[in-house]
């Protein structure tokens, strides 16, 4: 969304707020952009109201506390707004001078998206420019939106509130598209994917054709959704990094018990697994050679109506996203973002079951990590759950920089 105030900031702080997590990345701009600070915490339960910010003193003091404990004076923040809270349409209109598109594209968001009466938010981003093979003229595609007034403004006052200054709002899938942009993994396979981000409360489809946004829909499958299915918790512990105040992941007793140092990075959260961990055709017996307890199988069969859910749509969305338009968009490959269980235990049985290779997402590819307090290793694999806040921070160093 258009920027609130024209700011040339050195450092960003981007900002990523759900009803179960708080992730602030701090990034400076240079040569090579550096993040300078990565935080996590559990957001105050009393902020939400189910899915809905109702108390934006609640959020905001628990970013005052993050941001006085790690002596972060930052002010410059951009936020997201989960596709879940926002209506939008693709249109395509034919390509003119800058102000006369400008006006063309609102024209259309207004005819095409409710506005109210004052209540909602218009607005639009280019995705691209395109000669139309019909007719031979150059048009132009554009993402229009319109989202309530409401919760952005609730969203802005708890900024307000800590001090900070909103300088954007952003898309969560765009932000995290925009981290994952500098993947080196992303680029050697080509430009025609689907970005997977699971936000706490809704997951994003996000269908990307030569690098750029085409479709964008939003299911209502999120991580809490799936902690809640394992009785677990987000994982926050102070017990993982190298100073206090900062916001950690928490191991398992049992991990705990044998020392993160001593495991992998596939086996960092919650200890092997068998080759498919959410396989709904695997028997007891065959479940049992490959998990130490009873609770670890009612675990992993607790996730499949979640994960079949999750597929079904993933699915449904490449067949939409591969018939949009006259152009035809073949999805080779998915990139999975935000929060998900059993690390790359799940990413594996996520390309078994959509049938095309799934990549874990890596939205620090490319930047310098300064010194943040938390080892590297968990930084890399805790990485996912941070592409909207680091795609964030990257636009507010180099769009007001």
């Amino acid at each position: 969304m258009a920027p609130l105030f024209n700011i040339v900031p050195k450092r960003a702080l981007g900002i990523h707020v759900g009803p179960a997590q708080i992730r602030l990345v701090e990034m400076e701009r240079g040569r090579e952009p550096s993040v300078t600070n990565l935080l996590w915490d559990e957001t105050p339960p009393e902020a939400y109201v189910g899915n809905r910010l109702e108390n934006p003193s609640a959020l905001a003091s628990a970013l005052i506390r993050m941001l006085q404990s790690n002596r972060i004076k930052t002010r410059f923040a951009l936020a997201a707004v989960d596709h879940a809270d926002v209506l939008s349409r693709n249109i395509t209109v034919p390509n003119m001078p800058i102000k006369e598109l400008r006006k063309a594209i609102v024209f259309e968001s207004e005819a095409s998206l409710p506005s109210g009466t004052g209540d909602n938010v218009l607005d639009y981003a280019i995705l691209r420019t395109f000669v139309d093979k019909d007719d031979n003229t150059e048009k132009v595609e554009a993402l229009i939106l319109s989202t309530p007034k409401a919760p952005l403004g609730l969203l802005v006052e708890a900024l307000l509130e800590a001090g900070l200054r909103p300088v954007a709002l952003d898309l969560t899938p765009v932000a995290a598209l925009r981290a994952e942009r500098r993947s080196r993994s992303i680029y050697e396979r080509g430009g025609e994917f689907i970005l997977i981000t699971i936000n706490d409360r809704c997951t994003d489809l996000t269908i990307v054709f030569d690098h750029e946004v085409r479709i964008i829909r939003s299911i209502p499958i999120g991580s809490i959704g799936f902690v809640d299915a394992l009785g677990q918790k987000h994982l926050f512990d102070a017990g993982l990094a190298d100073e206090p105040g900062r916001g950690r992941a928490r191991a398992r007793p049992d991990e705990e018990s044998l020392g993160i140092e001593q495991r992998s990075e596939e086996d960092l959260e919650f200890g092997a697994f068998g080759e498919d961990p959410f396989s709904a055709e695997m028997t007891v017996s065959d479940t049992a050679l490959a998990h130490d307890s009873i609770e670890e199988m009612d675990e992993l069969a607790r996730l499949n109506p979640l994960m079949t859910e999750l597929v079904d749509e993933t699915l449904n969305t490449i067949r939409y996203g591969q018939s949009y338009g006259k152009e035809r968009t073949e999805i080779n490959f998915a990139v999975l973002d935000g929060y998900f269980p059993y690390g790359d235990k799940f990413v594996r049985s996520m390309s078994d079951k959509l049938g095309i290779p799934v990549v874990k997402g890596d939205p620090f590819s490319g930047l310098k990590l300064a010194e943040t307090g938390i080892r590297e290793d968990l930084v890399r694999y805790f990485a996912p759950d941070f592409s909207c806040a680091v795609g964030l921070a990257l636009r507010g160093i180099h769009q007001f920089g």
